[in-house]
């Protein structure tokens, strides 16, 4: 294969990691948003519920929607826990930038006019070695 192919080639890759990594990084927006929303949620409900217990030392019918609301946070809690959005979104987060860092590698490579058939033979190996790293430790989109 010829140089001017090799490079284009290198070029369908670049392009290629930019659109996983900006999917990735949407995904990573998101899972991000939802956990945030997530957290809030169940902080209000456990400080109702203490609110509704310190209140509940008057009014002991108040006693019941603090059990309720440390009940809701709890299961909530656990949910989230289960489905492990932090580790979701922190892995979203490193795969992107894994595939940008590739992206910029790649055309800094092609940048660079002194580089024989050789040379683009073994970078393109490596860039599919360290693009199939990153597919197999990253969360399928």
């Amino acid at each position: 294969m010829p140089i001017l192919q090799k490079k284009s080639l290198l070029r369908q890759i670049s392009r290629d990691c930019i659109v996983k990594a900006r999917s990735y990084r949407t995904r990573h927006k998101k899972l991000k948003f939802r956990d945030n929303a997530i957290d809030i949620f169940t902080s209000v409900l456990v400080a109702g519920s203490m609110s509704l217990t310190i209140m509940g030392i008057t009014f002991p019918v108040l006693l019941i929607p603090s059990a309720v609301c440390s009940s809701i946070a709890f299961v909530i809690t656990q949910a989230q826990r289960s489905y492990n959005l932090k580790h979701r979104y922190n892995m979203d987060a490193i795969t992107y930038t894994q595939f940008e860092q590739i992206s910029r590698e790649i055309s800094i490579v092609l940048r660079k006019n002194h580089l024989t058939n050789d040379d683009l033979i073994d970078f393109l190996e490596d860039i599919n070695n360290r693009i199939a790293l990153i597919e197999d430790t990253a969360i399928i989109i």
